[in-house]
């Protein structure tokens, strides 16, 4: 029975359902259980004695009253006995011979891109990040490569953001739409307009793919995985060459982000201290960021020290492939080298799989040493300056808290804040009085219990 077709029929079914408009003759909605909601416009065709069936459009992009006010255009074209599949052909033609394809409009995207730009840390692709969002679009320019692009519509994005969450990729399909959407804004700019809507309209919350942040972080190591790894490292038949399991050293002892440690400078290098310029820093977006300077303690000087020995031409800390002249060694090839199994297809075997661990990425070691700093009875907000996590007013990073103090107990007993307090306490007074460091208290021994005759 005919109803009028307003937001509220706008809702998911357990099965297709075709609603006809009452207002408007031949107007109709059809619902799906994936909640995908289309219009059309359907009359008889007195040719063929059978009904036509015509798509005006999905919905966000149209609305009941949009599409209503386009049903009833096309039965006035009818009712003046004109062929609507004829005028939509020809329309589709015309569109095609002067549109502008999908992949065009992602190839001058990606050039554009890819342009190079000042920055205060340098000359850089004005997307630095260029190549994941060309590899993130290569399934899009699959399906519509040809497709004019102002004929993909919202059904067509949530049909390519379907088959990732179909394939168990939730983050990868919420990156694509991401990436797509601001393609196509690009796209609409007045300089091109290339398109006059963008088919990714906001998603409701219902249809959203799990996002980022309720995905597992990653995880911890206990104390004795950590045992392993170390000295698994040294193992010369451990998998990887030994700079590169250095770099996995250094950045578990100094909480630098491997992207940095691979592109420590040997000129960037005190006696305490290493700087990784704002080129290499990860929040070097932000308007008052500086290069990280981060102290060197014991174990990193040990290690960079055996980086360095005995090679007095040596740029880079970790040299890539191209070795001394070359650039650095490429941060994607730790994880690499951390993850590859045997088992995958033409894969060798990582650290991981040699030494009998369970899936440790690079990144969970940063991690591990954030949750012993916390162990030992350091802040938050301490600890985000150590990872070198910025915030408007110095405090603690929210991201500190939530992505990398994980509760697990790595150390034998955590360490109360007020005994290191207290302690520097101590040392900050004997230095000015001049007293030489104490030592232990010698406590005497319990009297002897005496026994009965």
């Amino acid at each position: 029975m005919p109803v009028l077709i307003t937001e509220k029929h706008l809702a998911a079914s357990d099965k297709r359902k075709t609603i006809s408009d009452s207002k408007q003759l031949g107007f109709a909605l059809r619902t799906t259980p994936n909640g995908v909601f289309t219009f059309y416009y359907q009359h008889l065709n007195k040719k063929t004695g059978r009904r036509d069936w015509h798509l005006i459009g999905a919905h966000p992009e149209w609305t009941p009253a949009r599409a209503r006010t386009e049903a009833t255009r096309l039965a006035g074209l009818v009712a003046g006995e004109k062929d609507i599949k004829q005028i939509r052909h020809q329309k589709i033609a015309r569109d095609r011979a002067e549109g502008v394809s999908f992949k065009q409009v992602h190839d001058e995207y990606i050039s554009f891109c890819k342009q190079p730009v000042d920055r205060r840390w340098g000359t850089v692709p004005r997307k630095e990040t260029w190549r994941g969002i060309q590899y993130s679009l290569a399934r899009a320019l699959k399906w519509w490569g040809n497709r004019v692009a102002s004929e993909i519509t919202s059904a067509d994005i949530k049909e390519l953001y379907e088959s990732y969450v179909r394939e168990k990729h939730p983050a990868q399909a919420n990156m694509v739409r991401g990436n797509l959407r601001t393609m196509f804004v690009w796209a609409m700019h007045d300089d091109r307009r290339y398109l006059a809507v963008n088919p990714c309209t906001k998603q409701l919350e219902d249809d959203k793919a799990i996002e980022k942040a309720d995905i597992d972080d990653g995880r911890v190591l206990t104390a004795d995985e950590l045992r392993t790894l170390w000295f698994g490292l040294d193992d010369p038949k451990c998998p990887g060459t030994r700079g590169a399991r250095l770099a996995l050293k250094l950045s578990l002892v100094t909480l630098l982000r491997t992207g940095e440690c691979v592109a420590i400078e040997r000129n960037k290098i005190t006696a305490t201290t290493v700087t990784i310029p704002l080129a290499v820093a990860k929040g070097r977006r932000s308007k008052k960021a500086r290069d990280v300077v981060q102290p060197l303690n014991s174990l990193a000087q040990e290690i960079l020290g055996e980086v360095f020995a005995g090679d007095e031409g040596r740029r880079y800390a970790f040299p890539g492939t191209s070795g001394k002249t070359g650039g650095h060694m490429a941060q994607g090839s730790l994880s690499v080298l951390m993850g590859s199994r045997t088992t995958k297809k033409n894969s060798r075997m990582g650290i991981c799989e040699y030494l009998g661990l369970d899936d440790v990425t690079p990144h969970d070691l940063r991690r591990t040493g954030a949750c012993i700093l916390e162990q030992l009875g350091y802040s938050d907000g301490v600890i985000g300056r150590v990872m070198t996590h910025k915030t408007a007013d110095k405090d603690a990073a929210s991201v500190t808290r939530d992505h990398y103090l994980v509760p697990v107990q790595i150390i034998a007993r955590p360490v109360d804040p007020r005994v290191s307090a207290l302690n520097d306490l101590d040392d900050a007074l004997r230095e000015i009085f001049g007293l030489p460091r104490g030592g232990s208290i010698e406590l005497p021994a319990p009297p002897r219990l005496l026994t009965a005759a």
